[in-house]
């Protein structure tokens, strides 16, 4: 049974994950992270700070309009201060280049590429909070799919079950 705290944590992240994440929604950043709040992921770096945070989801939303992600197989785990969660989605590259990624770009707008993978994160609370967000996520499939790296050999492409 999650402690009252890791009830409060959970409903947190749910709707933060829900709008920041699912809709693509910066605004949430300001009502529910803390100022000195870390985003991370590999694909993209580390962004320190709310602004950094928001101008992340906004430059993902212009090149990739449709993007969304939302929990995956799994519900949210609690453990104290901590939340982490398994996700997929993705989205398809019909908005302007984009160039935030730690391999490669794409040089020219609406090249009607579509990406989806998935990922874990790891989410820190501090007194109502979030301080931190780090994920890990499936950035080569990823890559793979917007042909920034070379593909997975036959028979080993990433097939998500019980979507």
């Amino acid at each position: 049974m999650p402690t009252s705290e890791e009830t409060k944590n959970l409903a947190i992240i749910s709707e933060y994950f829900t709008e920041y994440w699912g809709k693509a929604n910066p605004d949430v950043v300001d009502r529910l992270c803390a100022d000195n709040f870390v985003i991370n992921y590999p694909m993209h770096g580390p962004r320190y700070g709310k602004d950094a945070a928001k101008k992340l989801i906004i430059d993902l939303k212009e090149a990739f309009p449709d993007i969304s992600f939302r929990p995956y197989q799994h519900p949210l785990i609690a453990s104290g201060p901590y939340i982490v969660g398994r996700w997929i989605g993705g989205g398809t590259h019909t908005g302007v280049a984009f160039a935030d990624l730690a391999v490669g770009a794409l040089d020219e707008p609406n090249t009607g590429k579509k990406m989806r993978f998935s990922g874990m994160t790891i989410f820190t609370l501090k007194d109502g909070k979030i301080v931190d967000e780090t994920g890990e996520e499936g950035a080569l499939t990823a890559l793979q799919q917007l042909g920034l790296v070379k593909g997975p050999n036959a028979g080993k492409e990433m097939e998500y079950l019980h979507e």
